[in-house]
């Protein structure tokens, strides 16, 4: 079994959360845990945390081709609030993915809690008047950390979840944010390696051994 290891705070104050992602945490419902591995599709693999230094992130040509694509998209960045909008939409998206993801929402990001401990925003995207897209993230002191994104399938076209996340990050270093943090990926399953290439000349992994942040073309380590 992999080692899990899990806190429930009662708060968590953003110097907290900075501190807490630094040292390859991340949040679960209303908790905060760190694993090195976990078992996907039974099997045991390891998971390599990430996260994008962003006063080296650049949009880049990716990210144009997304604007161009999504122009006629609209866009709004704000404190999240989950509306009906959101839980149509993410149940959805849930019905149309391969893979298993939280049954509800409201269940991915707060669990059995009734507390709300995290300074939450969110990205919605829209398609006239209809939400089509939606993604959530989490703000500390200078980090900020990417917790979930769906969209209407009838979109996948659009490319909406790699959008979301640029424009997350494009948020969070126009407001002099320091970190972005993707989560993990996991070598050895595909799903995950989309994280690989969002900001990949600034992209760094975290070495549990060395207790220390390493660029991910570093080949040296």
């Amino acid at each position: 079994m992999p080692d899990i290891q899990l806190i429930e705070p009662f708060r968590m104050e953003p110097d907290q959360l900075d501190a807490f992602l630094a040292l390859g945490w991340f949040r679960m419902h209303q908790t905060i845990f760190t694993t090195e591995a976990l078992h996907i599709d039974n099997r045991l693999l390891p998971t390599v945390w990430l996260r994008v230094r962003l006063r080296d992130f650049e949009a880049g040509r990716t990210y144009r081709s997304l604007r161009k694509r999504n122009g006629h998209l609209r866009m709004e960045i704000q404190r999240a609030v989950i509306s009906l909008q959101h839980t149509v939409l993410y149940d959805s998206y849930r019905a149309g993915v391969a893979f298993d993801i939280a049954p509800s929402l409201e269940w991915l990001l707060y669990g059995n809690s009734y507390r709300d401990i995290y300074n939450t925003y969110m990205v919605n995207v829209f398609d006239q008047d209809k939400m089509i897209g939606a993604g959530f993230f989490d703000l500390g002191r200078q980090s900020a950390a990417g917790i979930t994104s769906f969209f209407d399938p009838a979109y996948k076209k659009h490319s909406l979840g790699k959008y979301m996340i640029y424009e997350k990050m494009r948020y969070c270093k126009n407001e002099n944010f320091r970190f972005f943090y993707p989560g993990y990926f996991v070598p050895g399953n595909s799903r995950f390696d989309y994280k690989l290439e969002i900001g990949k000349s600034a992209l760094e992994y975290f070495s549990k051994e060395r207790n220390q942040w390493f660029s991910l073309g570093d080949k040296e380590h």
